[in-house]
């Protein structure tokens, strides 16, 4: 009967992936669409009460085996001396903030709405009664697991609807992560210097530091990644249905972190296999496999869900994009992190090449090890055998720790599908700079092959210098992250993410207002959703439903204009990135608003909010006027040049160098030329005109220009010089030309030329 039961959990087990997969083929996707929003919520909580329930009833029994496995205090005073180094790095150099936007405020919406009205879908329009309840318009399927959502609605009874307590929080992460990466390294070699070194290297690597500034995923992850292994040694010890009942739930969660980690799992259920099925050769399975492999696959139901939901979808484009490119992938990851470059005295990409390089030095080290301590168990097998490779099973005994190799190697092979499918299933282009905190996933195990590699170093040295060594390897590698401090206090990981920093400037405008209760009108109203204000999308807004919003929030109903509502290039080529601009035009036109706020992004786009008013029709923002200059008599247009020079693009006539409207500073032009810095525009004139008449200034098609100068000369005399030109400035030319036979305009990128759009506007000279 017994055995009975264990077949009928494993097939069951099998049986709940393979079902959820198939489901959409079977024509169930609308099931699998209502499961995938109204489940997850309901089966965590049972997850987490199990879970709970179980830790308590073994408390007892984990005090019982800490004792030979939590090291003594003087042993874990470096590792706190090693997480309070990170955690000041974090405080006093990394500001607070997402790293990639859409995600992260996605997890947030997520946690509005579980919590909220208990549907695992991201709140794409909302409003919160005076009670506080979220009154969820619209719920939208996203790909993104739902855990992390879980957690914050968790805290939001406690910390407020205001998540941004969810960074402190993450803070308090990476002191348990470093911790418990330590105790999880030791539980399993009882090696202190390894366990060590592991913690100290993972800490120490700039992309940990910063994902755990943000509210990414990925630091919930490597958490429970650690969390993991070191229930997975207790249960491994103790062997009990609770025990590996309890690590299936951790798994389960862990899970919920990121769609690859299911990958991963098959690494802890193998092992997990042959410790509790001894008597395999017998065929016999026992209830506690059983058990431990149902409960697994039942509590994965929701990232299961997603995966099926979203089979097939492409998730991002770009030169590597998602399916088929995985080897170009990891030649170009291994390019990126092992090339540490400056950019104006900061990190171009956030790797340390020292940690790539001792990462495959690990690697290497381990496959030998493993080699050398199979072919050692083969000639104790064979006695009758002489080993040929004496000196090298000499070499491997005096290298053995209590770890074995073997095994060991084996679980990072069946580890190793889930970063396949991370780089295989996103796109995995590391120059995407949003695509960097993938690599955190791979982290804990790089330490590992980091600290391993040190570690068998040091075995070379006196007993007594070992320690040292140790030591000395750790304020090394610490020492080369605190060199780049400038780099963390720019916080290089999103300096160039526009909409991080979008965001960042509306909290900015926020913070500096009144507190009110505040509707704002946005392309992605979830981020405010998330921060626990109010948010609609620009279709949603009528002028009827405006009047009613004008009155329900006192006036107090805002317009944001922000990336998506620009026609520029201001993204990544590689990213994929919607644009609406058509809709922000028309939204303008229908609606009128009086600026409160604007600034300029990152490269070639306005933040601009707006309050929207009853009253007359609205007028698109930043709308030009029409400067419309009849052309006086004896005088002709500045025409094309007899010869010209541009370091980017082609010279136009009567638009600008991109090919778009003469626009100066708010007026739009309909006759002029179009150059780049740095160039020179020559004209033969032969002394036959008198005067030279025309506006000079950056086109405003593109606002990223550090400034540009123009200067006039006659025959090698300064007529004008309009200094440095800045948006917004325009440089009026009424000078002189009697006698000037040839007419030159210098064009100076002063230094960088990007976006250096020069307009030379209605010239006109006259005879």
């Amino acid at each position: 009967m017994n055995t009975i039961n264990s077949i009928l959990g494993i097939f069951l087990a099998l049986a709940i992936p393979l079902l959820i997969y198939a489901a959409p083929h079977l024509g169930q996707k609308e099931l699998i669409s209502n499961l995938d929003l109204n489940l997850p919520f309901w089966l965590y909580l049972v997850q987490f009460v199990l879970g709970l329930g179980l830790a308590v009833n073994l408390a007892k029994d984990f005090k019982e085996w800490s004792k030979s496995h939590i090291p003594s205090l003087k042993s874990i005073i470096p590792v706190g001396i090693v997480a309070a180094l990170a955690i000041f790095i974090c405080l006093a150099w990394i500001a607070p903030r997402h790293r990639v936007q859409s995600d992260e405020s996605i997890f947030f919406s997520i946690a509005q709405n579980m919590y909220a009205n208990q549907v695992a879908g991201s709140c794409d329009e909302g409003e919160f009664t005076e009670s506080g309840h979220l009154d969820c318009q619209k719920s939208v399927h996203n790909f993104k697991t739902k855990g992390e959502s879980f957690l914050y609605t968790l805290g939001i009874p406690i910390l407020g609807h205001n998540l941004r307590w969810v960074f402190p929080l993450h803070i308090f992460l990476l002191l348990a992560t470093i911790f418990f990466l330590y105790f999880a390294v030791r539980a399993w070699t009882a090696n202190n210097n390894l366990a060590f070194l592991t913690a100290a290297i993972f800490a120490a690597q700039p992309t940990t530091l910063f994902q755990f500034r943000s509210a990414s995923v990925e630091p919930l992850y490597t958490f429970l990644f650690a969390l993991s292994i070191f229930v997975f040694k207790w249960a491994w010890d103790k062997n009990t249905a609770k025990h590996w009942v309890l690590l299936a739930l951790v798994l389960a969660f862990f899970a919920q972190t990121r769609q690859e980690t299911v990958f991963c799992l098959g690494a802890f259920a193998v092992f997990a296999f042959i410790r509790m099925c001894p008597e395999i050769k017998k065929k016999k399975i026992t209830q506690e496999f059983s058990a431990f492999l149902f409960t697994l696959s039942f509590f994965c139901i929701p990232v299961l869900l997603t995966i099926s939901y979203y089979q097939g979808y492409g998730f991002q484009g770009g030169e590597f994009s998602a399916h088929g490119h995985f080897f170009e992938n990891i030649k170009q990851a291994w390019n990126i992190s092992v090339n540490t470059p400056l950019e104006k005295g900061l990190l171009r990409n956030p790797f340390l090449s020292s940690f790539s390089i001792l990462t495959v030095c690990g690697i290497i080290l381990l496959v030998i090890f493993a080699i050398l301590e199979f072919k050692n168990k083969n000639d104790k097998n064979n006695k009758t055998k002489k080993s040929k490779n004496s000196q090298l099973s000499t070499l491997n005994s005096q290298l053995q720790s209590q770890l074995p190799y073997v095994p060991l190697l084996i679980f990072f092979l069946l580890y190793f599908p889930q970063i396949f499918m991370v780089l295989e299933n996103v796109s995995g282009d590391l120059s995407i700079e949003i695509n960097q905190r993938y690599t955190l996933i791979a982290f804990p195990a790089m330490a590992f092959f980091c600290a391993f590699a040190i570690d068998k170093a040091s075995l070379f040295l006196p007993q007594d210098n070992r320690l040292f060594f140790v030591f000395a390897s750790a304020a090394i590698l610490w020492g080369n992250t605190l060199r780049y401090d400038d780099s963390f206090k720019e916080n290089i990981m999103y300096k160039r993410n526009h909409l991080t920093t979008e965001e960042a400037e509306i909290l900015k405008w926020l913070d500096k207002e009144p507190e009110k209760n505040r509707l704002f009108v946005y392309s992605r109203p979830g981020h405010f959703i998330g921060y626990g204000m109010n948010g609609i999308h620009y279709n949603s807004l009528n002028p009827q439903r405006l009047r009613t919003l004008l009155q329900k929030y006192n006036n107090e109903v805002y317009y944001i204009k922000g990336l998506d509502c620009w026609d520029s290039q201001t993204y990544h080529k590689k990213a994929v990135e919607r644009r609406i601009p058509t809709v922000c035009d028309r939204f303008e036109q229908i609606f009128p608003m009086d600026i409160v706020f604007t600034t300029v992004i990152t490269n070639n786009y306005r933040l601009v909010i707006a309050k929207l008013k009853e009253g007359e029709i609205g007028a698109q923002l930043f709308a030009p006027q029409e400067v419309n200059i009849e052309l006086p008599e004896n005088a002709e247009w500045l025409g094309v040049p007899s010869n010209y020079r541009q370091d980017w693009g082609d010279l136009q006539i009567d638009k600008s160098v991109t090919g778009k409207p003469l626009t100066i500073a708010k007026k739009r032009y309909k006759k002029g030329i179009g150059t780049h810095a740095n160039g020179t525009l020559n004209y033969n004139l032969g002394g036959k005109y008198q005067r030279l008449t025309a506006i000079i200034g950056l086109d405003e098609d593109e606002f990223c220009s550090n400034g540009a100068q123009v200067k006039i000369l006659g025959d090698g005399n300064l007529l004008a010089d309009t200094r440095k030109l800045a948006h917004g400035q325009e440089y009026p030319v009424d000078i002189s030309l009697s006698g000037v036979d040839k007419l030159v305009f210098e064009v100076d990128g002063l230094g960088d030329i990007g976006c250096d759009h020069v307009d030379i506007a209605v010239g006109i000279v006259s005879k």
